[in-house]
């Protein structure tokens, strides 16, 4: 393997360094990237461990093997028999290489005395519990009683208090006789595993439904190898002591049991992590047993997919939210995303526009979506990325829309980001009518993206019938050629490009949010404002007003917070 003389040095001096040692180095590699070096202590009965260089020393740090029979038994050893040591590279590693290999060597020792004592070596376990039963599935999987199971199990936890049944939803993919698991999804309640596969577009193979028992087990339960089961009978017994005997495994096998063999799971939940057994058939029934083999559990639920089990009391307050977007456009789609991707959990969106070629530089959707309607080809992109929540297509007119589908208390937030006057003047007709008692928040960019504004309105404020979004709102005058015009009818755009209009988008969704979490005093005005020096450096002339500043450089911004009626009827303050 070539490598650089950087390396190449290191690696003289280390190996020079290791050689002074006498009967350190066992064996080396004749490119020096690895030795087998003298190790002894009781807790490595082989002797020896592996020093290894990757081929980034010393910008990485070396790494450090011991025999793979090592790993669940002493913590922090993988199971390819590479021992975490927590060292990281530094600076000053490039001009003395041999401090690295000290560093590491000497955490090594340091994890071997601490692992005399089992107390710390359960601790440690317990502390880092899903890297060790990610190695122990795949132990699992590699052993010779092994037989062909997923490799994951995907789950939605949501709902799970304590005990609880749910469905477990296989895919088989592979001819008959010999097909092998590909997907596994396991559901609480009602829920349907085969309508969650399809809506995340991962529903391929033969269906088949089974069964699934969810435990959540007390905190202060240690979850480390010691404890886990690895035998039917085993789990059968873990499952009545961490349920006191509520659930009892046989009594749930058994009232479940019908002619069809069917797949069994059994999910522990500790903290925000889970664990999964799968329970498969016997190969041969009566001669040989029911098969128990650990599985990773893959989390879906909103909770964790979206918050990581953190802030659940504003994620919960977020999912009961009904928003209505008008507008699927190139901010319109951006804010969709953050909002739902935030815990937004139902929102409505209206758009009577295609994807078209000249949309793939500013927009969210691509190519896979040309002629189609934007809004359609959202809900299909938001409800295959994001789980938990209900995203709805509406492919008409803001204002049709409004007219014909829109009754008072229907939503709790209505997003205007068409960035249309005739979209926020109906808004206004409607305000007392269709939309009474419904807040408003209406959001648009200026050319070049140079502000983007969002005009926040409570349940009782107005927005002018006049729409004075350029003489009120606005922080600039823009000239006619600010606008490219096509030769279509009406039809032209301002020059932006995809990180103008995603800082401008993070900006207005982050607005909304605020509305939604209830930490927003409305009515208000929110712009995010270029640099005078940004307006300054534009191909077109513009005439910025007085709240665009000038702050040292074109590449700045401020945000700026400014009173509704202050803005509205400035003579009258």
């Amino acid at each position: 393997m070539d490598r650089d003389i950087p390396f190449a040095t290191a690696t003289l001096a280390v190996d020079a360094w290791l050689r002074s040692e006498s009967g350190l180095v066992l064996r080396a590699a004749r490119e020096l990237d690895w030795w087998e070096l003298r190790a002894e202590h009781e807790l490595l009965p082989a002797g020896q461990a592996k020093l290894v260089l990757p081929p980034g020393f010393p910008a990485e740090p070396p790494e450090v093997y011991v025999s793979e029979d090592h790993c669940l038994v002493l913590p922090h050893v993988e199971s390819s028999g590479r021992v975490c040591t927590g060292v990281s590279s530094l600076p000053d590693d490039h001009a003395d290489p041999i401090d690295a290999v000290r560093r590491v060597l000497r955490a090594l020792a340091e994890l071997l005395d601490k692992s005399r004592d089992l107390e710390w070596r359960e601790r440690e376990f317990a502390r880092e519990a899903r890297s060790y039963w990610d190695a122990y599935c795949l132990r699992r999987r590699s052993a010779a009683d092994a037989r062909p199971v997923p490799a994951v199990i995907d789950a939605d936890l949501t709902g799970l208090e304590d005990a609880a049944d749910g469905t477990l939803g296989v895919f088989k993919s592979g001819k008959d006789g010999a097909r092998n698991a590909a997907t596994v999804f396991a559901v609480l309640g009602p829920q349907d595993p085969r309508a969650l596969a399809e809506r995340h577009q991962r529903a391929a193979g033969t269906y088949v439904a089974g069964h699934a028992l969810f435990i959540r087990l007390p905190n202060a339960f240690v979850w480390t190898p010691r404890t886990w089961p690895t035998s039917l009978e085993q789990l059968g017994k873990f499952v009545a002591e961490v349920t006191a005997g509520e659930t009892q495994l046989p009594a749930w096998l058994a009232a479940r049991r019908d002619r069809k063999p069917r797949p069994y799971s059994v999910i522990f939940v500790h903290g925000a992590v889970a664990y999964g057994y799968l329970l498969t058939p016997a190969l041969v029934p009566g001669l040989a047993p029911v098969g128990v083999f650990p599985v990773v559990v893959r989390r879906l639920d909103p909770d964790w997919a979206l918050a990581r089990d953190q802030g659940l009391d504003a994620l919960h307050r977020r999912r009961k939210a009904r928003v209505l977007i008008l507008g699927s456009g190139s901010l319109g789609a951006p804010v969709s995303e953050h909002l739902v991707r935030s815990g937004v959990g139902d929102l409505t969106c209206v758009d009577h526009d295609t994807f078209e070629s000249e949309n793939t530089g500013r927009h969210t959707l691509g190519h896979t979506s040309l002629g189609r309607f934007k809004v359609v080809e959202l809900q299909g992109r938001l409800l295959r990325e994001v789980p938990g929540v209900s995203v709805k297509a509406e492919p008409m007119r803001a204002a049709k829309y409004l007219q014909t589908r829109v009754q008072p208390g229907a939503f709790d937030l209505v997003v205007e980001c068409s960035a249309e006057s005739s979209v926020r003047t109906l808004l206004s007709v409607n305000r007392f009518g269709r939309l009474a008692g419904t807040p408003i928040a209406m959001a648009w960019v200026e050319p070049f993206c140079a502000a983007a504004h969002v005009v926040a309105l409570g349940a009782a404020d107005q927005w002018p019938m006049s729409d004075p979004a350029d003489q009120a709102v606005n922080v600039a005058e823009w000239q006619e050629s600010a606008r490219v015009q096509l030769p279509m009818c009406g039809a032209g755009f301002h020059q932006y490009g995809s990180a103008d209009i995603g800082q401008a988008a993070g900006f207005v969704a982050q607005r909304i949010l605020d509305i939604i979490d209830g930490a927003a005093t409305l009515p208000k005005v929110w712009s995010r404002v270029r640099s005078r020096e940004f307006f300054a450096g534009l191909p077109v002339r513009s005439d910025p007003r007085p709240v665009v500043a000038s702050l040292g450089s074109a590449s700045v911004s401020i945000e700026v917070e400014r009173n509704f009626n202050d803005v509205i009827e400035p003579d009258a303050h």
